[in-house]
């Protein structure tokens, strides 16, 4: 089942390489060049995901954002927000004006379209692109242990408001990945076999460091990386107890760098 996906953006060249993605992915693309014509857009035709530049003119993201969560009939529908201009709080700003996620611009082709199917339902999602992990511990389909994936990854999600965004981009570049984001998942799953724990922290707040703190207390021997939301951020309770200290990346999170992290982790361990 196809979703339709509101893109508002004023660049050319960022419409067009949108339009032809999603079109590629078996989306469907619905465009509009200004804030006005974008919140119009989304009232008439109610699409599944809106993707919403900040910087537009006639009216802002920021203008586009407060409309539509004002109408009843647009107030559910999941809006990001998208800017070229590096974003220091890993989106967290953003997230409490409402926007349910942040996409930086520079995300790679071939992960922009998973980040962007983390907010679709799974029956909207290319047949191509990994599925968000389910609520309860699981498995992607990359991770059954018969080789096929780079290792297998446990990822300590305590960030909901990133809907499964990590998740996604580790599946998507062929690692396994196992997610448990309660207490109670941590101990249903902790006696697999993992080559290395990542902690996604989202928004800085005392239980969710809690949680992964108890969690890595489980987790002696495996290498860890922490995503936290900013570079600021004290994360030292993470790493109390640990042979060799995580590896801290903040959030906006570029895919390559977390590719990269991961294998420096690994070859570490090694």
């Amino acid at each position: 089942m196809a979703a339709r996906i509101l893109i508002i953006e004023d660049n050319q060249a960022n419409m067009d390489l949108l339009v032809y993605l999603l079109s590629a992915f078996g989306h469907v693309p619905l465009q509009a060049y200004d804030g006005e014509r974008g919140v119009a857009m989304a009232k008439e035709e109610r699409p599944d995901l809106i993707l919403c530049d900040l910087h537009l003119p006639r009216l802002d993201g920021y203008g586009v954002l407060a409309a539509l969560r004002a109408d009843p009939a647009t107030h559910d529908i999941p809006i990001l927000a998208a800017s070229a201009v590096p974003v220091t709080d890993g989106g967290a700003s953003l997230r409490r004006s409402g926007f349910s996620g942040a996409l930086p611009k520079s995300l790679e082709p071939d992960v922009l379209i998973p980040s962007l199917e983390a907010w679709l339902p799974a029956a909207m999602r290319s047949s191509v692109a990994p599925s968000a992990p389910a609520p309860a511990p699981s498995e992607s389909p990359a991770s059954s242990h018969n080789g096929s994936s780079r290792a297998h990854i446990l990822l300590l999600d305590a960030a909901p408001e990133n809907a499964g965004l990590a998740a996604s981009i580790l599946a998507h570049c062929g690692y396994g990945v196992t997610v448990a984001s309660t207490a109670e998942q941590v101990r249903d799953v902790i006696r697999q076999p993992f080559d290395l724990v990542l902690c996604d922290l989202g928004l800085y707040e005392d239980g969710r460091t809690r949680f992964l703190a108890d969690a890595l207390h489980q987790l002696p021997a495996q290498p860890v990386i922490v995503i936290r939301p900013d570079d600021d951020d004290d994360v030292s309770p993470l790493g109390r107890g640990r042979s060799k200290a995580p590896i801290l990346l903040s959030h906006p999170l570029e895919p390559q760098q977390l590719v990269s992290a991961i294998e420096s982790s690994l070859a570490r361990r090694d």
